[in-house]
């Protein structure tokens, strides 16, 4: 978590002439941000596709498929695009389904130039995602039947009173 912005850096370093791209949630984007000014100074040329959506997702589902609550993942706001004006990278917002193709061609003309390109993707996690269920199912299957029957009949319990 965090990693993936001095990790794109450093995979465009050692491939100058190839496209680098990074996908990131807001979250983890906000741990190392500030790499970007490496890719500025450094005319990297990437792209980090940001999906914001204002929280920790995994976290907080984790949260809420267990408890039933959310108790801390909601992020503080942070408006990309002056962030990215702010360093100096490019910006394109991916609002919903009709912006994708429009949005990821402009960023890739972008960092064309070697200019570093953040892209906001706005999602909306109100439905597990596939890492949540996947990690709920293995987990799960890990345990042997008492224990599957108590932490099910837990879940259930917290869902039903609150």
């Amino acid at each position: 978590m965090g990693y993936a912005v001095p990790a794109t850096n450093a995979a465009k370093l050692e491939n100058p002439d190839r496209q680098v791209i990074a996908i990131i949630g807001d979250g983890a984007f906000q741990m190392t941000a500030m790499e970007v000014l490496t890719a500025v100074s450094q005319q990297l040329g990437v792209v980090y596709f940001i999906f914001a959506d204002g929280e920790l997702s995994q976290i907080s589902q984790a949260q809420q498929v267990p408890y039933n609550r959310k108790t801390c993942t909601v992020l503080p706001s942070l408006k990309l695009s002056a962030f990215a004006d702010a360093v100096g990278a490019g910006y394109v917002s991916i609002a919903d389904n009709q912006d994708i193709k429009t949005g990821i061609e402009a960023a890739l003309l972008m960092a064309e130039r070697r200019r570093p390109v953040i892209v906001e993707v706005r999602v909306d996690y109100s439905k597990k995602t596939r890492f949540t269920e996947g990690a709920i199912k293995t987990n799960v299957d890990r345990l042997d039947w008492p224990n599957k029957v108590r932490i099910v009949g837990r879940a259930i319990k917290r869902k039903i009173t609150g």
